[in-house]
C-alpha cells in the first residue's frame, strides 16, 4: 500500500514537472503569430520610411584605400631604389601579392606621388600633377575643377621621416561601403604589412628578433632594416579615381533592410521570454516545498556541481539559439528569404509554408521546453545547495569529492604502513617499519639534493643544510613517536577498562574505538564478553525451565494422585455399594493409567534431551504407517464432532525411520488434534512427495483464541489450554518435535488466525 502511494507521489511529480516547463513553451510559441504580424508591420512601416529618401545608385568599394596604400609602399620602393642606386628587396611585397595589386590599381585609376621636398624631390605620375592637392590652400579648388572633370574620390597620404602617417585626407562623391573611416582603413593596411613582415621574418629568414627592432625601433635607419622591408619616409601620395574605375559599383536596389532580431527586440519579445524564465525559476525553486507533489530530490535534480555548471552554459546558449530562431519562425521570413511560392517539394509530394510553419512551431515548442528543462535543473540542483550548503559541497562538488577519496586513500596507506598487528609474523611489522623510515629519509636526501643543484652551496653551506634536514628529520620522528605512543597508550588502557568492567560483571561493555596493535585482543574479549553473556542467558533460561518444571510437573502429577488417594479413602467405607466400588476401581485405574503415562513420557523427553535414546531404524512406509494409526484410532475419531479429510498418495513412501517413534509422533499429533480442534470443524491429514522431500501436514481449526507465541507449543509443559483444564500434560508436541529432530527431520508450527498447522519434513536420501 505505501510503496503503489510512493508510486504515484512519483507520477504526481514529474507531471508537475513536466508541466512547468511545458506550458511555459507552449505559451511562448503560441505568441509567435502575433509577434510575426507585429514584426511585418514594423518592416512596411520601414519600407514607407525608406521610399521617401533618395537612393543611393553608387558606391565606392572599400577595398581602394587598401589598394592605394599597398601602391604607396611600392611606389616609394622604386623611388628609393632611383634614388640612392641601390637594390631594394620587394620578396615581401612580392610574396603577398602587393605588387600585383599595384599594377592593378594604377592601371585603372590615376596618382601622384612626391618623393623628399624642395628642389631635391622626386616626382612620379601616371597622369595628371596633382600636386595642388598637397597644398592646403589650393586644395579645395583643385578638387572643385577635378570633380567637374569626372572625378569622384581621391585620397591623400603623406609619410613623415619616421615613416609614420601623418596625413589622410578622403573625399568621395558616394558613399563608402564600410563602416570603417579611411583613416581607419590606412591603418588596418599598414598593420596588415606589418603582420606581414614577422611572417616574412620568422618563417623565412627566421630572424624574430630584427623585426621587432625593426617594428618598434622606428628611429633606427639601418641598412640591415631596410632589407627585410619597406617603410615610406618622407612621401607625399595623391590618388584619383574617376566614374570609369572599377572600384566603384552601380546599385538599384539600396532600400534600408531592418533585421528581424532588432525588430523582436525593440516589440519586447525577449522580455516575455526573461518572465517565462523567472517563472520555470520560481518553481523549481518552490514546488520542493509543497509535500503533496514530492520533487526536488529526483537523479535528474542530483547531478555534481560541475555538470550543473554545464547544464547552465547549455541553458544559456540554448535561450540565445531560441530566440534568435523564434525571429525567423514566421512565415513572412520564410516566404521572403526561402519559398518563392505558396508549397514546397519534399520526398515527391508538395508541404504548404503553413504546414512547414506548424511543424516549425511544433519543434519550437520541443526547444523551448528543453531549454526550460535546463534552466529548471540548474534551479533545483541551487535550491538543494540553499537547503544544505555543507552536504552540497561535499557530496556534490566533484573536485572535493576526488580531494575526500585521495585523502582517505592517503590516510588508508598511512594506517597500512603504522598498523601492527600481534597476529601475524613480526618480520612483516619490522618491514613496514623499515620501509616507513626509507620514505622519510629519501624525501630528506631529495630536499638536500635541491638545494645543492640550484642553489650552489659551498662546502659549508652543504654541511649546515645536511645538519637542518638531519634535525627536521629528528623532530618529525620525535613527534611521530610521540603521537603513536600516545595513541598506543590510550589503546591499551581501552583494553585494560573494559577488562576490569568484565571482570566486575559488566557484560553490556562496547569497544568502539580503534584499538591499533591490540584489536586482536579486543575480539577475544568481544567473544569472551559474548560467551559470558549467552551462558547468562542460557543458565536464566535454564532456571526459568526448572521452575516451570517444578509448578506444571507438581500440578500434573498432583491431580491424578490426589483423585486416586480420594477415591481409595472411598473405597475404605463399608457402606458403598458394588456399583460404586466398581465405579471408584475405574476411575482410579484411568487416573493411574493417565499418572503412568505423564511419568513414561517425561521419562521419554529427559532422555531425548540427554542424548540416552537410541533409534531402531528400519524402512517405514510412512503411508501404511499412518493409515494404520487412522485405523486403531477409528473409535476415538467417530466419537469426536471434527471431519478428517486425509489426503494419502497412492504409491508407498519408504523412509528411513524409527518405527515406534514415528508413530508416536502420529499419535501425538492426532490426539492433540482430537483435543484442542474446535468442534464440528474439518481437520486435515496431507502427505506429499515433493523434490525429493516428504511432507506431512497437518491442519485443524483451534478451539481455543492463540494469542500467544505458538512456538513455545513445541516446549515441555506447555498447552494449547492455558487454563489446564483439558486433558494432557504439555509434553505431547515435545515429544513430537524431539522425536523428528533425532531422525534428521524439521518440525514446523504455523498459524494463519486459527487455523493451527504443523509440518513435518523429511529427506528422501
Amino acid at each position: 500500500m505505501l510503496d503503489t502511494k510512493l508510486k504515484k507521489t512519483r507520477r504526481f511529480s514529474w507531471v508537475a514537472i513536466f508541466l512547468s516547463i511545458f506550458l511555459p513553451a507552449v505559451l511562448l510559441v503560441a505568441l509567435y503569430p502575433m509577434m510575426s504580424d507585429i514584426a511585418a508591420k514594423k518592416i512596411l512601416e520601414f519600407e514607407a520610411e525608406q521610399e521617401n529618401e533618395p537612393e543611393n545608385e553608387y558606391w565606392i568599394q572599400s577595398n581602394f584605400i587598401n589598394y592605394a596604400v599597398e601602391s604607396s609602399y611600392y611606389l616609394y620602393g622604386k623611388m628609393l631604389q632611383e634614388a640612392t642606386g641601390e637594390n631594394v628587396d620587394f620578396s615581401v611585397l612580392e610574396y603577398y601579392g602587393w605588387i600585383n595589386d599595384y599594377y592593378y590599381f594604377t592601371e585603372n585609376n590615376h596618382y601622384y606621388v612626391q618623393f623628399g621636398s624642395g628642389e631635391n624631390a622626386i616626382v612620379k605620375a601616371n597622369a595628371k600633377n596633382y600636386s595642388a592637392f598637397l597644398d592646403l590652400s589650393k586644395q579645395e579648388e583643385a578638387s572643385r575643377l577635378y570633380e567637374e572633370e569626372g572625378m569622384i574620390a581621391y585620397l591623400i597620404l603623406e609619410y613623415d621621416k619616421y615613416g609614420d602617417v601623418s596625413r589622410v585626407d578622403c573625399w568621395n562623391k558616394y558613399p563608402l561601403d564600410t563602416g570603417n573611416s579611411a583613416y581607419a582603413e590606412v591603418n588596418e593596411s599598414i598593420e596588415k604589412y606589418r603582420r606581414n613582415v614577422r611572417y616574412w621574418n620568422e618563417s623565412v629568414n627566421g630572424n624574430t628578433m630584427y623585426e621587432e627592432e625593426a617594428v618598434n625601433n622606428t628611429s633606427s635607419e639601418t641598412a640591415e632594416r631596410e632589407k627585410y622591408q619597406i617603410k615610406p619616409k618622407d612621401f607625399q601620395c595623391v590618388f584619383v579615381l574617376y566614374e570609369d574605375t572599377p572600384f566603384v559599383y552601380e546599385d538599384g536596389h539600396m532600400i534600408g533592410y531592418r533585421p528581424y532580431e532588432d525588430l523582436y527586440l525593440e516589440m519586447g519579445a525577449i522580455w516575455i521570454v526573461i518572465i517565462l524564465a523567472v517563472l520555470v525559476a520560481i518553481l523549481a525553486l518552490l514546488l520542493p516545498f509543497i509535500k503533496p507533489i514530492g520533487t526536488g530530490w529526483e537523479k535528474l535534480f542530483c547531478m555534481p556541481f560541475e555538470c550543473v555548471v554545464v547544464v547552465g552554459v547549455g541553458a544559456v546558449g540554448g535561450f540565445v539559439l531560441m530566440f534568435l530562431a523564434m525571429c525567423h519562425t514566421n512565415i513572412n521570413f520564410l516566404t521572403d528569404n526561402f519559398f518563392s511560392n505558396d508549397t514546397v517539394e519534399f520526398m515527391g509530394g508538395n508541404i504548404g509554408v503553413e504546414t512547414l510553419f506548424g511543424i516549425l512551431m511544433a519543434l519550437s515548442v520541443i526547444g523551448w521546453a528543453l531549454c526550460f528543462l535546463l534552466e529548471y535543473i540548474v534551479f533545483a540542483s541551487f535550491r538543494q545547495f540553499c537547503c544544505s550548503p555543507k552536504t552540497y559541497i561535499k557530496e556534490r562538488l566533484i573536485g572535493v569529492m576526488i580531494f575526500r577519496w585521495l585523502w582517505r586513500k592517503c590516510r588508508g596507506w598511512y594506517e597500512e604502513i603504522t598498523h601492527i598487528d600481534i597476529n601475524e609474523k613480526l618480520h612483516k611489522s619490522i618491514i613496514k617499519i623499515v620501509l616507513g623510515n626509507l620514505l622519510a629519509v629519501a624525501l630528506l636526501c631529495l630536499l638536500w639534493m635541491f638545494v645543492i643543484e640550484f642553489f650552489y652551496a659551498s662546502e659549508f653551506e652543504k654541511f649546515i643544510w645536511g645538519v637542518i634536514c638531519l634535525l627536521l628529520y629528528s623532530i618529525g620522528l620525535y613527534v611521530f613517536l610521540r603521537k603513536y605512543g600516545q595513541k598506543i597508550q590510550n589503546q591499551y588502557k581501552s583494553v585494560i577498562d573494559a577488562t576490569h568492567q568484565m571482570a566486575q560483571g559488566n557484560l553490556k561493555i562496547t569497544l568502539h574505538e580503534d584499538l591499533g596493535i591490540f584489536a586482536p585482543l579486543g575480539t577475544e574479549l568481544q567473544k569472551v564478553q559474548q560467551g559470558f553473556s549467552k551462558a547468562v542467558v542460557e543458565e536464566a533460561k535454564s532456571q526459568n525451565m526448572k521452575t516451570e518444571l517444578i509448578t506444571n510437573i507438581s500440578h500434573d502429577l498432583k491431580t491424578p494422585l490426589t483423585a486416586i488417594i480420594t477415591y481409595v479413602d472411598l473405597l475404605k467405607q463399608e457402606n458403598i455399594t458394588e456399583e460404586e466400588r466398581k465405579s471408584y476401581i475405574q476411575t482410579i485405574d484411568q487416573k493411574s493409567n493417565r499418572l503412568k503415562s505423564l511419568i513414561e513420557d517425561l521419562f521419554e523427553v529427559s532422555k531425548v534431551n540427554s542424548g540416552n535414546i537410541k533409534l531402531n531404524l528400519q524402512q517405514v512406509d510412512v503411508v501404511n504407517l499412518l493409515k494404520q494409526i487412522r485405523f486403531e484410532m477409528e473409535e476415538d475419531i467417530q466419537k469426536s464432532n471434527l471431519t478428517f479429510r486425509w489426503n494419502l498418495p497412492e504409491e508407498k513412501v519408504v523412509l528411513n525411520l524409527d518405527s515406534q517413534r514415528t508413530y508416536r509422533i502420529f499419535e501425538n499429533l492426532l490426539t492433540n488434534m482430537l483435543k484442542y480442534a474446535m468442534p464440528y470443524t474439518r481437520a486435515y491429514v496431507d502427505a506429499l512427495v515433493l523434490d525429493k522431500k516428504v511432507i506431512i501436514v497437518f491442519r485443524n481449526v483451534s478451539a481455543a483464541e492463540l494469542n500467544f507465541d505458538v512456538q513455545k507449543l513445541s516446549e515441555r509443559f506447555v498447552r494449547g489450554d492455558a487454563s489446564r483444564n483439558t486433558e494432557g500434560h504439555g509434553l505431547g508436541l515435545a515429544i513430537v518435535k524431539s522425536f523428528v529432530e533425532i531422525q534428521k527431520g524439521t518440525f514446523k508450527i504455523d498459524v494463519d488466525g486459527d487455523l493451527f498447522k504443523v509440518t513435518i519434513t523429511w529427506d528422501m536420501e
